[in-house]
């Protein structure tokens, strides 16, 4: 195991990577698309942004879901857009879950869960691939939450992470008491077969979930945000190793306030070292930004443009073709 993160440590360090994690900032870039969804309509929901503003955006497709999930529970969250260094190829991954459905309570979901993501595929942005679900757990785990993915150019493949609760093998009711919260990932080149699931993050005393990686623009410098279970909080570290070396705690919390989670992180597009983060607040995502995110002090964005209701999900900065295509398709 420590020969494979030596070399995962040093592809990374090498690699370019894509997805919500953007390469570097730069005016190749001319607005964002934020994918989400809601608590009553847990479908795949898009708003793109006036411009190149990162805080005034419109909810396109008339306030309807762009995508909806046909496979699982029917139902998806903590969505997340990705794609690779080339643009050539996106995927929409998200975690299978409906909590409106028919007896749903969350220690069911966390013990009998789905074990895969439901994905769908894109050439464009705009023609998407039906919906799939894809099980990339074991039968120990209790559910598989909140993926997302980063692309490596070393070895083209993206690395995909989520959460899990892991059950004992003997347990195979899950009716005992499972171990912490942990992310776990897995490798894919096509989001139809991935390798076997492995911890990336466990933690002795803690709980975690809801991880998502900032690529700081040089290779292997990186920050990740994860959700503390028990505090209801969000964490922040950094590294220069790449995503498999060593990382440094920053101390405390990105806000000293409770509950909060779902991290979403951006660079601006106009600003060199603005970086902007979403955490949703259980009733929606509420914006804050830093100059300095290494040592960061997150203030509160200017909200008087940004959109009411969203959850967790993820932001995508956009090119002027790929801006162009999406307000093509969804003109209002």
């Amino acid at each position: 195991m420590m020969q494979l993160i030596s070399i995962l440590t040093a592809a990374f360090s090498a690699a370019l990577v894509a997805g919500s994690p953007t390469p570097r900032q730069g005016t190749k870039f001319v607005g964002y698309l934020i994918s989400t969804f809601s608590d009553a309509n847990p479908q795949l929901q898009w708003h793109l942004s006036n411009g190149n503003s990162a805080s005034s955006f419109r909810f396109l497709n008339s306030g309807n879901s762009i995508l909806a999930s046909t496979v699982g529970t029917k139902g998806v969250r903590d969505i997340f857009l990705t794609t690779n260094s080339a643009r050539s190829e996106y995927f929409t991954i998200a975690t299978d879950l409906d909590i409106n459905a028919s007896g749903f309570s969350w220690d069911w979901a966390t013990r009998h869960g789905s074990r895969g993501i439901v994905v769908w595929k894109s050439s464009n942005l705009v023609d998407w691939s039906e919906s799939t679900l894809q099980i990339v757990e074991n039968d120990t785990a209790g559910m598989v939450w909140a993926p997302s993915a980063v692309w490596d150019d070393a070895t083209e493949q993206y690395y995909v992470f989520w959460a899990s609760r892991l059950y004992d093998p003997s347990d195979t009711s899950h009716a005992g008491t499972a171990g912490l919260d942990r992310i776990r990932y897995a490798t894919t080149r096509d989001f139809v077969t991935f390798s076997a699931p492995s911890d990336y993050l466990a933690l002795a005393s803690t709980p975690l979930i809801d991880q998502e990686f900032q690529y700081l623009g040089t290779p292997g410098a990186f920050v990740r945000f994860l959700k503390n279970e028990t505090t209801n909080q969000v964490y922040q570290e950094k590294t220069t190793e790449g995503l498999f070396g060593s990382w440094t705690r920053i101390p405390g919390y990105v806000r000293n306030q409770s509950p909060l989670e779902g991290p979403a992180s951006f660079a601006d597009n106009l600003t060199p070292g603005l970086y902007h983060l979403l955490l949703d607040d259980y009733t929606q995502y509420v914006p804050f930004e830093t100059s300095n995110i290494l040592s960061p002090s997150w203030v509160a964005s200017d909200n008087s443009g940004f959109p009411a209701g969203l959850k967790h999900g993820s932001v995508t900065p956009l090119t002027q073709n790929e801006y162009n295509r999406i307000a093509n398709k969804y003109p209002q």
